[in-house]
């Protein structure tokens, strides 16, 4: 009786041009990314500031907001003086800080959600140098295909690990002192559904602020010392 004879399953040939080049265009995406993300936070900074100027110099923003008015509508004094005090009572500042609030809720989940697409890539692309270099026939000593992994780590500095708590506290530092003094604001003055509305979205950027500072002490580790810990 003939054996039946099973026919040997080879693995499929890697082809590590397409690894490589699947590799570059990884990175190239990361760093737009980086870039990205990077725009975001000096938006974020650069709203809450003025969202602070206003709350505290409201006066002062209020003034300067008229004489540009009168500049650009080329407002004659005494000839336009009525429209002008009407203009410098009329400025609906709750109104403008609530959109400032949202405005931040909106860079905040945009920071959040880049933050983590350009961490996971990152490890992501030290996951394909670990795959590369066996294919290319590269000693474990070499340093190629190891920008994102080896070489990276070994040679990171300590300002570098710092980043992270940099981001994190200067955003604190300007996110909560905005949105305590608005709310604040808020109670007792502003209508019922103003006061709701900026709480939740207060609350919301709160919760992004969160995740954002969990996820960058979560994922910023070297990918070889969490498979240690494993």
């Amino acid at each position: 009786m003939n054996k039946q004879i099973t026919p040997e399953v080879t693995a499929p040939k890697v082809n590590v041009e397409v690894l490589a080049n699947h590799y570059q265009k990884t990175y190239e995406v990361a760093y737009e990314n980086w870039k990205e993300r990077n725009k975001l936070f000096i938006f974020l900074v650069l709203m809450a500031i003025v969202g602070l100027l206003i709350l505290q110099r409201g006066d002062m923003v209020n003034e300067l907001f008229v004489k540009y008015v009168q500049k650009y509508f080329e407002l004659k004094i005494p000839d336009d003086q009525d429209l002008i005090d009407k203009i410098s009572k009329s400025v609906p500042f709750s109104l403008v800080q609530s959109g400032i609030l949202v405005a931040m809720f909106y860079f905040m989940q945009r920071l959040h959600a880049t933050n983590l697409t350009v961490m996971r890539t990152y490890k992501y692309l030290a996951i394909l140098e670990g795959e590369i270099q066996p294919y290319l026939g590269l000693p474990g000593v070499s340093g190629s295909f190891t920008r994102e992994s080896k070489f990276y780590w070994n040679n990171r500095v300590f300002m570098q690990t710092m980043s992270k708590w940099s981001y994190v506290v200067v955003l604190f530092v300007l996110l909560i002192p905005f949105m305590y003094f608005k709310l604040a604001g808020d109670f007792g003055s502003a209508p019922l559904t103003i006061t709701v509305v900026d709480a939740i979205v207060s609350l919301l950027t709160f919760a992004y602020w969160v995740d954002y500072a969990r996820s960058a002490f979560k994922l910023d580790k070297d990918p070889a010392t969490d498979k240690k810990k494993k």
